[in-house]
């Protein structure tokens, strides 16, 4: 195996590495919250060529679900990364029933070595701010 062969197995083990700490963040989420809260895990090709989108979904047991989700592009030029957290809310007609909570711009760079830092540092922000998130989520609904 060359160089060239061993580059191109780094992208699908950042995302195998990234989709493995989502799913520990909900499953010790899960393990807080239990039995209120459900979780499954998601992985879908995007809407174009080169896309991936993967992510976990925490369902509050309230009908609504909260979503952290990571989605990864390369284009001949690029690769892009954004990740976001959002919950149903279907009383929010004009976002069609949906609320982001946290939303990571996407990034655009030119290398490889450069968008593996980039999915750390997102996943890194995910699993960071959805602990809070599910709290606020599940405090303001035990209030509402």
């Amino acid at each position: 195996m060359d160089a060239a062969d061993r580059d191109a197995q780094r992208l699908p083990i950042a995302l195998w590495s990234a989709a493995g700490r989502l799913r520990k963040m909900a499953y010790e989420l899960f393990l807080e919250h239990q039995p209120a809260v459900t979780w499954r895990e998601f992985a879908k090709y995007g809407a174009t060529p080169g896309m991936q989108v993967l992510g976990v979904a925490i369902d509050l047991g309230d009908g609504r679900a909260m979503d952290c989700g990571l989605t990864v592009a390369m284009s001949p030029e690029t690769f892009s990364v954004e990740a976001d957290i959002g919950v149903d809310a279907p009383e929010d007609v004009e976002n069609n029933g949906y609320r982001y909570l946290l939303e990571i711009p996407m990034a655009l760079v030119g290398s490889l070595d450069e968008c593996l830092r980039l999915i750390e540092s997102q996943v890194d922000r995910l699993t960071e701010t959805a602990p809070h998130l599910l709290r606020e989520l599940r405090s303001d609904a035990a209030q509402g």
